[in-house]
């Protein structure tokens, strides 16, 4: 359960949010790629029970995703890279299997492509919490899924040496592939860490983007090794989903910085 300073913090933003909106602050129309984790399933560190989403919420954010998609002045839901203005992208990170048993038939029903960015390390543990090769194949089958890496291992890019960070990168890639029988060419940074020269290196071993955890909007200028995505949290009212796909949440990307 979210703390009581979580939770405080929370409803701050979220009459911020609803404020700008009221008022009709301008807000910057461009690409924002949403981020999920589990549906009914715990998260190592959760500490705040956010990234753990019960069914009923992860379809009430569906609803309201779709009913912005679906709206005349809407945004598209569109797959992760296309960075036109007043789209979103769906990604959820770490290989959860509840993404294929919860997520993968509710987004396909409304037409919603998403990328599911997969830790090799996870899949093989036997942790019955996330997908097995099996299952991965089978959501790699999805119309409208696309597969990317989450780093071999689920640790923390910086804590390694750069021969390591290479390793990660490049042995992820591969080994995807080699399950789900295409090219891998996108990734999401473990923790949102992503080092100094870490483009580069993604770059160099065979990626073409590479999304990080900063809060944000991306445009054609973005750096696509560095795409910057929001978080949808379990307690999200649709309006919190909406405000936040419409970019009313922006300001706590400068709150973050400062």
């Amino acid at each position: 359960m979210p703390s009581g300073v979580f939770r405080a913090k929370r409803l701050v933003a979220a009459g911020i949010a609803a404020g700008r909106q009221l008022i009709r602050v301008p807000v910057n129309e461009g690409n924002r790629i949403i981020t999920f984790h589990s549906i009914d399933t715990p998260v190592d560190g959760d500490t705040n029970g956010i990234y753990n989403m019960s069914r009923q919420t992860f379809s009430k954010h569906v609803r309201a995703l779709k009913q912005l998609s679906d709206s005349p002045q809407g945004f598209r839901v569109e797959p992760v890279g296309v960075l036109r203005d007043r789209t979103i992208a769906i990604t959820f990170d770490d290989g959860y299997a509840s993404t294929l048993t919860v997520a993968a038939a509710l987004l396909t029903e409304s037409n919603m492509p998403f990328c599911i960015y997969v830790t090799p390390m996870l899949i093989d543990s036997a942790d019955r919490r996330y997908l097995d090769r099996r299952q991965l194949f089978e959501l790699s089958r999805v119309p409208g899924v696309t597969i990317g890496a989450h780093g071999y291992r689920h640790v923390p890019l910086s804590s390694l040496t750069a021969d390591e960070r290479r390793r990660q990168l490049a042995d992820a890639r591969m080994w995807l592939e080699d399950i789900v029988q295409f090219e891998v060419r996108s990734m999401s940074y473990p923790f949102g860490d992503a080092p100094p020269g870490i483009q580069d290196l993604a770059l160099e071993t065979g990626y073409q983007l590479a999304a990080c955890s900063v809060w944000g909007v991306n445009h054609h200028q973005t750096d696509r090794m560095m795409l910057r995505r929001i978080d949808l949290w379990e307690g999200d009212s649709e309006r919190s989903v909406v405000s936040k796909a419409e970019g009313q949440w922006d300001w706590i990307m400068g709150a973050r910085t400062k």
